[in-house]
């Protein structure tokens, strides 16, 4: 009977599966803030930016539409330009975004030419206009008459691949000259001219990304390497830039562009050193720091688009003369501001509204910064939208600045005045921690820290504070601790010498055993019926007391989680019923198995088998109210041991109620982790199952009230 169940309950698990998608909706302002828990979460914010204006053909006056506006850019004197390629023609703005002039290109001999495929403009310091004719795999040089002094076309180079075709989407020039063109889906980086326009090289490539597992690949196919296999093999290539900016220091930054994929990936924007390596960098909240290229700089999960789950897609690039990057995501929308370590200021904006508003767009193609202003290029509306920045986007980026260039009292009343604008900003607490910190305000620091969860100057701070309680009471630290000490050496003597037995009880003394004995013991509670459900349900409990306590009560440098959404019912998953699932999926494999054991003797197995782990628990929790980050990683260190040790002594309990072999025993586990799976997704299927009943029951009675 026992086996016949056991085959019912594998049955009904493998022959049901489930699935489920995640659905988040970006919102109108927000930032990103850190977790415990190392991930980053979207929060409401207050707004940098505001949309003010639109900006149509209508407005300035035109008689045309501007269709097929694909880009925008500026001038030193604040001059807009506006590429609207479908009408081949260039509309400059001034900068008050009235009308000056709208041109055409001609040649030399009057005749306009088209440009109706167009993807980008950029304006010289000599005010000399470049458009990059994409269909036409030229680039148009003109003055702001609309005269044509020179065209760019595919330069003749054995640099250039043979297979190269010349499709120029967006170009730089910096100040010395240099020129720096991308050419549409081409992976080898930006193409490098030099001040006398000739073609040099590529700069700055992507890199493949590689997993070990393709790197095993790649030396397996490198062994087995055949012509048929040669044939039919798929080189991976890396992703094209899709547009590039210089910032004041004439550094390039790129954002590179996705194909058909189901994450928002990392390193969508990159800082070029003139070697064009990434030299843009982020710092955790530990105070470790890792390039672009780990970092993402848009939401951590893919959302739908009409019902399609479709990757974030930055398509535009900006930087201000203050080194604040803006980035353009073309499937929402939303316009991202960062400062250069990468840190997010706002994320705003939005597109395919239903409702036609100020500040949402149905396509957008570019962005450009004018002055303070944002300007974003809408095609399928054939519109401009200004965004200004209001009096908290002016304190944030001012703030900001000053405390990456290290002044941290100048930027201290503006964080204080940011807080009272937005209580929630993480940026203005670490800001004001290193500041109170620098000026030796400790326990200051250490608030702030913790509220902007800024672990490096909340480590920094405390072990000031430490040492110093330390210092100043040593006496009588040492002098408890001696006497300590010497309390517990006379009591162990007077305990040996009067035969003192502290433990009676013979099955939790067995308990109490199992780590230092699990042979002996787990074979008397195997054939002795030694073993106490009792005592198991109590070591069970105070195992989930302590990953309890582990996430809520912990020293802040420990804490994995917040303690302020913390929610008890998956502590209770992970312990209580982690255990209680695995008991029972071992008891019914192992029944399959000719496995001796009970389902009582395998869950007290299991349960006296997390003694270890639960010590070392507590003792984390204590250890943590004083311990440092350096701390932190040594005694990480011991709970994997820890760990290990725990699963070392359920491997000899299983194996000893069961009486298994090795190979046997581990080829019975490997199946009761994968039977394990498969109950959680019976369970979790039951679950939607049933939400989807309840609630077709709760509609139902809702109509019937209605009629």
């Amino acid at each position: 009977m026992k086996r016949l169940l056991s085959i019912i309950c594998v049955i009904l698990v493998l022959t049901i599966g489930f699935s489920f998608s995640v659905l988040a909706e970006p919102t109108d302002s927000f930032t990103h803030d850190d977790s415990a828990d190392g991930k980053v979460k979207g929060v409401l914010s207050s707004e940098i930016y505001s949309s003010s204006k639109v900006v149509t053909a209508a407005r300035l006056g035109l008689s045309e539409s501007m269709l097929g506006l694909t880009d925008v850019c500026t001038d030193k004197d604040g001059k807009v330009y506006l590429l609207a390629s479908e009408r081949s023609k260039v509309i400059i703005l001034n900068s008050d975004y009235t009308l000056d002039k709208e041109i055409v290109i001609k040649d030399k001999d009057g005749i306009e030419m088209m440009f109706e495929e167009a993807k980008g403009i950029f304006v010289d310091d000599n005010k000399d206009i470049y458009v990059c004719d994409t269909g036409n795999g030229m680039i148009l040089v003109t003055d702001r008459s609309g005269k044509l002094k020179s065209t760019w076309e595919q330069p003749e180079s054995s640099l250039l691949p043979e297979d190269f075709f010349f499709q120029p989407s967006r170009m730089v020039r910096d100040d010395k000259g240099y020129t720096y063109i991308l050419s549409l889906g081409c992976y080898y980086g930006a193409l490098a001219y030099s001040p006398d326009d000739e073609f040099i090289g590529f700069y700055g490539a992507n890199n493949v990304k590689a997993t070990a597992l393709d790197t095993l690949a790649f030396l397996w196919d490198k062994l087995t390497q055949t012509d048929e296999k040669k044939a039919l093999s798929v080189k991976t290539l890396p992703y094209s830039f899709v547009d590039l900016c210089l910032d004041s220091k004439g550094y390039m930054i790129t954002c590179t562009g996705v194909t058909e994929s189901d994450t928002n990936g990392t390193g969508q924007i990159r800082k070029l050193s003139p070697g064009g390596e990434d030299i843009l960098y982020k710092r955790d909240t530990k105070g470790i720091s890792s390039t672009s290229s780990a970092v993402n700089f848009v939401e951590e999960k893919v959302t739908k688009r009409f019902g399609v789950m479709k990757p974030q897609n930055i398509i535009s690039v900006e930087v201000d003369d203050k080194g604040f990057i803006y980035a353009l995501d073309s499937t929402h929308g939303l316009i991202y501001v960062y400062d250069n370590e990468c840190n997010l200021l706002a994320g705003f904006a939005g597109c395919f509204s239903d409702a036609k508003q100020l500040g949402v767009f149905d396509n957008p193609t570019s962005l450009a910064v004018h002055g303070s202003d944002l300007l974003v290029i809408d095609r399928d509306n054939c519109a401009l939208t200004v965004f200004e920045r209001t009096k908290y986007g002016e304190l944030l980026m001012n703030a900001q600045l000053k405390h990456i260039k290290g002044e941290y009292d100048e930027a201290s009343p503006l964080w204080e005045e940011i807080i009272k604008m937005n209580s929630g900003c993480q940026l203005a607490y670490r800001g004001l921690a290193i500041a109170n910190y620098t000026n030796g305000n400790y326990e200051k620091a250490l608030d702030y820290a913790e509220k902007g969860l800024d672990y490096k100057t909340y480590d920094l701070a405390w072990k000031v504070i430490f040492s110093k309680r330390v210092n100043d009471n040593f006496f009588w630290i040492f002098s408890i601790a001696v006497i300590l000490i010497i309390a517990l050496v006379v009591f162990l003597i007077y305990k040996k010498k009067k035969n003192i037995i502290l433990i009676k009880n013979a099955k939790l003394k067995l308990a109490l055993s199992v780590s230092s004995h699990p042979f002996r013991s787990f074979e008397d509670i195997r054939y002795k019926n030694m073993g106490s459900l009792i005592i198991a349900f109590v070591f069970l409990l105070l195992y989930y007391v302590a990953n309890m306590l582990n996430s809520t009560a912990a020293g802040f440098l420990f804490l994995n989680s917040d303690p302020r959404t913390y929610n008890t019912f998956y502590t209770i998953l992970s312990t209580i019923g982690l255990v209680l699932l695995w008991s029972v999926a071992n008891w019914l494999i192992a029944c399959l198995s000719n496995g001796k054991g009970r389902f009582k003797d395998v869950f007290i197995v299991s349960c006296y088998s997390t003694l270890p782990l639960t010590l070392f628990k507590f003792v984390r929790v204590i250890l943590s109210q004083f311990l440092s980050l350096s701390g932190q990683a040594v005694v990480d260190a011991v709970g994997v041991a820890v760990l290990l040790f725990t699963l070392f002594i359920l491997c000899i309990g299983i194996m000893q109620v069961h009486e298994f072999d090795f190979f046997k025993f581990l080829g019975t586990t490997i199946v009761t982790i994968l039977f394990m799976l498969l109950m959680v997704s019976v369970f979790l299927l039951v679950g939607v199952l049933l939400e989807q009943v309840i609630e077709f029951i709760f509609k139902l009675y809702k109509e019937a009230i209605f009629r």
